[in-house]
């Protein structure tokens, strides 16, 4: 949805506790594979990827929401990687987390 390939796409990754935390902010049109000792993983963009986060579906839904999506709230934490695996939309991009320590990771748009 009108973003070109110019559009920058950042990204930070951090290997914690065994696991890895990779946060892209940017083009969400992208695709990312990973590699680590258990082989290759593709994590394919967000379902909504072309429609701007902040959207709302319905005038009634609330933009806030806690940080497990159980319940409306005006406060929303940090993603706690603990619990998460695999890839979260967040407001800017979105958020992959691996099972695993990687040892390799490729964008592609």
């Amino acid at each position: 949805m009108g973003q070109s390939e110019s559009d920058p796409v950042t990204f930070e990754m951090t290997i914690e506790d065994g696991r890895t935390r990779i946060d892209v902010s940017g083009d969400r049109d992208t695709a990312v594979i990973v590699r680590s000792k258990s082989g290759e993983k593709i994590y394919l963009p967000p379902e909504d990827f072309d429609r701007p986060p902040e959207d709302r579906q319905t005038p009634y839904d609330s933009p806030y929401q806690s940080a497990d999506g159980t319940a409306d709230s005006p406060y929303r934490t940090r993603t706690d990687t603990t619990s998460v695996t695999g890839l979260e939309p967040t407001a800017d991009g979105y958020l992959i987390v691996h099972p695993e320590p990687v040892t390799d990771v490729r964008f592609l748009r």
